[in-house]
């Protein structure tokens, strides 16, 4: 593996990582719109609007560097100088580097969303609420449903690995048709 392979690789899982983030962030933005009402004014309400649609164009324009612009950024930062040596010498599949790639983001996001569920959860049946009428309910769900999607990630990192290098190979062989 090159060392731009490298930078490469590890951009990418940055932004992968980007794309979670800023789903938490529209998720945001569609909800805060709900908890408007009449006693808001119009100038907090489009100072609001503002800096969250203004967080989800930095999301997105990061995402989009960080996936589709990669190389320009290496370049840029020259990430691929001053190394002695032209290559990496790893003796691993790219399937085993998406593996680790997959238990990397399903670690990180029960990290990041367990302990927030288990609070919500917690305040939830310490306030006894109704579940419909706790404003933080859909919280409760978020949080709950990404430790899921971690979870699915970590236990079936294999098996996805497979289905994302398959999907790869068919799509070369179609290239070369």
């Amino acid at each position: 593996m090159t060392i731009k392979t490298f930078w490469t690789i590890l951009l990418k899982i940055i932004g992968l990582w980007f794309v979670f983030s800023f789903f938490e962030v529209a998720i945001q933005f569609v909800s805060t719109l709900f908890y408007f009402n009449k006693e808001n004014g119009i100038q907090e309400i489009t100072i609001t609007v503002l800096l969250i649609s203004l967080s989800m164009l930095i999301y997105t324009f990061l995402l989009w560097f960080f996936l589709f612009k990669t190389n320009w950024i290496i370049n840029k930062l020259k990430l691929d100088k001053g190394f002695t040596e032209e290559k990496i010498d790893l003796n691993i599949s790219n399937k085993t580097v998406l593996s680790i790639t997959i238990i990397i983001i399903g670690g990180l996001l029960i990290i990041e969303n367990f302990p927030n569920f288990c609070k919500q959860f917690f305040l939830f049946f310490q306030q006894k609420n109704i579940f419909r009428q706790d404003p933080n309910a859909g919280n409760i769900i978020f949080h709950f449903v990404k430790t899921i999607i971690g979870y699915i990630l970590l236990t079936n990192s294999k098996f996805l690995a497979n289905l994302i290098s398959k999907k790869t190979e068919t799509e070369k062989d179609e290239m070369n048709l």
